[in-house]
């Protein structure tokens, strides 16, 4: 239970360290009609590049910004 606590607390400054160093990217997915095939919509992904571990699923990172706080600052 310490190591998760301790990975959960290095993560968070991670997530402060990436936020104020723009390891952030946003994608646009655009939503297809199946019957006409024009885009009538689409979804923002963002995708947390670690400066040092690589790509971080944002399964991992957006619960985490949401519970620290972080989210406001993800979202701008």
């Amino acid at each position: 239970m310490n190591a998760r606590v301790i990975e959960r607390l290095n993560l968070e400054a991670d997530l402060r360290h990436a936020l104020d160093h723009g390891e952030f990217e946003l994608y646009y997915q655009p939503f297809v009609d199946a019957r006409t095939g024009l885009i009538n919509g689409v979804e923002a992904l963002v995708r947390w590049h670690h400066h040092e571990r690589g790509p971080i699923g944002p399964d991992t990172f957006i619960p985490l910004a949401e519970e620290s706080g972080l989210i406001v600052p993800l979202s701008r």
